[in-house]
């Protein structure tokens, strides 16, 4: 699933369930909330947002590429020459992701992608 539709999974998760924890807050079959019915609906309003946090927090860190297909990628297109030394570096946030290159090294140039976390990939001629 591309990284738009996930978001748009996001909030549409986040909506229904402030929609489900406000109506379970309203019903309140336990007798939890207060009995005034303006208070009721303040304390019900007040448990769907909470709800909807726990939920924006889970689904989105889903989204965001904690889970599904491993995290996010790293591409370098690049082509260097003479001695010219050209270097990406993920820091990490590639995670377990794809990583792809395609790079040209002509001379003494070097051409260095890194996915953070100690792997490299390097070319030179």
């Amino acid at each position: 699933m591309s990284r738009p539709w996930r978001w748009v999974v996001v909030v549409g998760a986040t909506g229904v369930g402030f929609l489900i924890a406000f109506g379970f807050g309203q019903w309140d079959p336990f007798g939890w909330f207060p009995e005034k019915d303006s208070d009721r609906v303040s304390a019900a309003g007040a448990f769907g947002g909470a709800m909807a946090a726990v939920i924006a927090l889970a689904v989105g860190w889903w989204a965001g590429g904690g889970g599904g297909d491993g995290g996010s990628s790293l591409t370098q297109r690049a082509r260097s020459s003479g001695t010219s030394q050209i270097t990406q570096d993920g820091g990490g946030a590639a995670g377990t992701g794809r990583v792809s290159q395609q790079a040209r090294a002509d001379d003494d140039s070097r051409i260095r992608q890194s996915r953070g976390g100690g792997e490299t990939e390097e070319q030179s001629p």
